[in-house]
């Protein structure tokens, strides 16, 4: 069985549950370019900040809120 496909609201989750571990916790599942990409389109979309590279992200209130909805 195959994974489902990733995408900004399981980067967003896995910031939540993970905190800066989150990048090592998915390229166990999804190639590193993959996620690198997914943890970009969250950051341009305003859910998450970062300092020295995207893929070591924080929540923004936007994120919590979009997280939130999901629940």
């Amino acid at each position: 069985m195959g994974n489902p496909e990733l995408n900004t609201d399981m980067i967003l989750a896995a910031v939540r549950d993970h905190g800066f571990e989150a990048y090592d916790v998915l390229v166990k599942q999804y190639p590193s370019d993959v996620v690198v990409a997914e943890f970009t389109k969250a950051a341009r979309a305003g859910f998450t900040t970062f300092g020295v590279g995207v893929h070591l992200a924080s929540l923004t209130d936007k994120g919590r809120k979009r997280l939130d909805s999901l629940a």
